[in-house]
């Protein structure tokens, strides 16, 4: 069975490869572009497009794995919760140490965010991204704020997945119409207002907030209501997504942010997304080759160490490699493999531990249950 995708009978491994695409657009949004020309930057600051991929991928690997574990009562909320709480922990913790010893200590030079005990419980209980302030839903390592819309998302899903398609496919559309009136509201009476922070108000609401955000998780699940119903889109669609891509992360600047952040990607995205399900193309089998497959799943730590590594290479490498077209793919190789090595030698071994902990302990309370 694939890690990430799919169950003992399906394997979409495709999505997996397509992970590390998603996980190197957001890599482009905190590389720093010093020598290169204004387009460049322009189109590498919508990079973070890249998140909306992870929720809407969430949503749908939610539903293939658990709905019907959920709905037949084979998986309980607690034995649930806890295996989602074991996916993202390891990684979650181990990546977010260092910043606070670095902001105890006071090491000003790699993080200069001061040392707060509420910040610190916000961020390890996954509760950051709730506050409106950055300091707080960027603290400790900043990309982990994703984790607590993600921790929303799983918590939202056990309860989710009881409503019909016709139902969810409705919850959806209400959310967006909440979403679009909201934009405008905000667009028209706030604008660039910060209200706490360094970033304007309509950042944390459209970009951060796990209420809003849940949106792209809810258009994952209704996705695959459309997979397994046999609904596909041509092949020959694929290519046209990457240019529809290019274009919109070109035209972005232009869109007033509360759109951008929330509404003006989501219909690029999820198409995508789901042209990438139809499987036999050309483009699907590369994503699905084995070395992909395996930065796929070496994502999840890409994602947690790409903003510290570039931190620190820019610090004690940029010097010496001032060019972004040599240093760019120098960085990218350097995270590349150290978030490989990450993946195997820690993150797998302590999910597969922790989980198997999580299933021990329901085999003893049912021993006639089977855990997958």
């Amino acid at each position: 069975m694939n890690r990430a995708i799919g169950t003992a009978t399906v394997r979409l491994e495709q999505l997996t490869g397509l992970r590390f695409f998603a996980a190197l657009l957001v890599f482009g949004v905190h590389f720093r572009w010093d020598t290169s020309g204004d387009f460049v930057k322009s189109i590498a600051e919508q990079g973070y497009v890249g998140v909306s991929f992870f929720f809407i991928l969430s949503g749908f690997v939610l539903t293939q794995s658990y709905k019907s574990r959920i709905l037949t009562g084979a998986t309980s909320f607690r034995t649930y919760f806890l295996l989602r709480i074991a996916r993202l922990s390891p990684l979650h913790f181990l990546t977010g140490l260092p910043f606070l010893y670095f902001s105890i200590m006071q090491v000003e030079a790699i993080y200069s965010e001061e040392f707060s005990i509420l910040k610190t419980a916000l961020n390890l209980t996954y509760l950051q991204s709730w506050v409106p302030v950055s300091s707080i839903y960027f603290s400790l390592n900043a990309p982990s704020w994703s984790l607590s819309d993600e921790m929303f998302f799983y918590l939202s899903f056990f309860f989710l997945v009881a409503f019909s398609p016709r139902k969810l496919l409705a919850i959806t559309a209400g959310l967006a119409v909440v979403v679009f009136v909201s934009a405008f509201l905000v667009l028209v009476f706030l604008g660039d207002t910060i209200l706490a922070g360094k970033y304007p108000f309509s950042h944390w609401l459209f970009y951060v907030f796990p209420g809003f955000r849940i949106l792209e998780f809810l258009v994952g699940m209704v996705l695959h209501d459309l997979w397994k119903r046999g609904i596909r889109l041509p092949g020959s669609v694929i290519p046209f997504t990457y240019v529809l891509l290019f274009l919109a992360m070109w035209l972005a600047p232009d869109i007033p942010a509360p759109f951008r952040y929330s509404l003006f990607y989501l219909p690029v995205i999820t198409l995508f997304f789901y042209a990438h399900l139809t499987e036999g193309t050309a483009l699907t089998h590369v994503f699905a080759t084995r070395p992909l497959v395996l930065l796929g799943n070496a994502s999840f730590a890409f994602y947690l160490v790409h903003q510290p590594s570039l931190h620190l290479l820019n610090l004690f490498l940029r010097p010496s490699i001032p060019s972004d077209i040599i240093f760019f793919p120098i960085s990218l190789c350097i995270t590349t493999a150290f978030s490989v090595f990450l993946y195997r030698i820690y993150e797998m071994p302590a999910e597969r531990l922790l989980k198997s902990l999580i299933n021990g302990r329901r085999n003893l309370a049912k021993p006639n249950q089977v855990v997958s």
